[in-house]
Parts: C-alpha cells; sequence; structure tokens
C-alpha cells in the first residue's frame, strides 16, 4: 500500500537514457536476411548477409545490458531497439546489433487500485492511498525480426483504477519493487516509468480515468 498526494496534470516520469550496444567479436554471428516476397529477387544475386549478435547461452545479467542498450533502427535520441509502448512490445533494433534467434522476456501486468482516504480541503488537495494487483505474467518472444508482439498492449484504466505493465528477465519483481510514487495525469495514455530491478527491460503506467468517485 503507498500514500499519494495527488497533483493533476504532473508526471515527472522520463524514459530513461539509454547508451549503445556493442559486442564483443565472439558473439557476433551472421544469417541472411529473407527476400521481401514484394520484390523480385535477381536470379544470380543473394541476400547479403548482415551481422547478427548470439544470445543463446547469455545470463540472464548479460542479456538485459544487451537488450538495454540494444539501440532502435529509427536512429531517435536515445531510443532502444526493445520497448514496451502503447500498442504493446515492439522490436526494431538496428539491422547489425540484432539477436540471431528471438528472445524471450517476461511481460507483468497489475491493476492499480486507488482509494481515498481524506478529503480536499482549502488548502490540501484529497489524499489516496493505492495497491497493486496481478493480472498475469506472460512470457513473449521478441525478434530476430521486426515486429510488434500480439496481445501485450498495457490494460487501460478505468474510475478508481490504472495499470502497470512491465517487461523484464528473470526472476518475478517483488511487489516491494514497485512504484510507489505515482502521480495523477490529465490522460490515460500510457506513460513510460521507472520499476526498480535488475532485469527490468521497459515499463508503462496508465492512470485512472478518474478519482471523484473512489
Amino acid at each position: 500500500m503507498a500514500a499519494l498526494l495527488t497533483v493533476s496534470g504532473c508526471s515527472d516520469d522520463k524514459p530513461t537514457a539509454k547508451a549503445t550496444a556493442t559486442a564483443s567479436p565472439s558473439e557476433l554471428a551472421h544469417y541472411t536476411a529473407a527476400p521481401d516476397p514484394t520484390t523480385p529477387t535477381p536470379s544470380l544475386t543473394t541476400a547479403a548477409p548482415t551481422q547478427c549478435v548470439k544470445t543463446t547461452g547469455m545470463s540472464v545479467e548479460k542479456l538485459t545490458d544487451y537488450l538495454k542498450e540494444l539501440p532502435s533502427s529509427s536512429g531517435a535520441y536515445q531510443s532502444t531497439g526493445l520497448t514496451l509502448d502503447a500498442s504493446g512490445l515492439n522490436f526494431t533494433p538496428e539491422a547489425i546489433q540484432r539477436p540471431c534467434k528471438a528472445v524471450t522476456v517476461k511481460l507483468a501486468r497489475y491493476w492499480i487500485e486507488f482509494k481515498k482516504t481524506s478529503e480536499e480541503t482549502i488548502v490540501t488537495p484529497a489524499r489516496y492511498e493505492y495497491q497493486y494487483t496481478p493480472i498475469s505474467v506472460t512470457s513473449v518472444k521478441a525478434g530476430p525480426q521486426d515486429g510488434r508482439a500480439p496481445d501485450t498492449a498495457p490494460p487501460g484504466g478505468s474510475d478508481c483504477q490504472g495499470s502497470l505493465s512491465v517487461v523484464y528477465l528473470g526472476e518475478d519483481i517483488p511487489q516491494e519493487y514497485l512504484p510507489s510514487g505515482l502521480k495523477l495525469t490529465d490522460s490515460t495514455a500510457p506513460v513510460p516509468i521507472e520499476v526498480a530491478g535488475a532485469g527490468v527491460l521497459s515499463a508503462l503506467y496508465v492512470s485512472p480515468i478518474s478519482l471523484e468517485s473512489c
């Protein structure tokens, strides 16, 4: 249970800065990209090999570091190749750094139930407590080609209820590691949020639609 001082329209959560991914020569392999079925393939040429990273046998710590630092093909500043957004788990890394095989990550979802603990006064806003209720934990495959994993979009909020979605590796996330300083926002659009834990890759928070009746 965590206490919350509501400040409508404020959110200090920002995406974490990401570093450029690197891989040692022993981790690099080659694969041949599949041809685009809509484009005629010349009969006397083959697709050029592209470097990829061998993730089989990586420890959880090393795989976590690799995926956290995996740069996005978009070229946007500090963007990463594997991230959770409003539409779900999205995988779009740079071609030279993508894994040779699909990687399996975990997706945990929680409802966040808000309850009013004190009424608003002239000098103080209303106060709320909230608690997390697990929805599900599923295993999701990402890569090696670009794509979005189906059925991974964060649950939408409702009156008195928000949600938290976390993509991670390794052991399940202890309840005490979940965010304890949530703030209400003007929108129910998912926003990136920090979640403690060595294996956490990406997380989104969805604010409740309203707290009037909580």
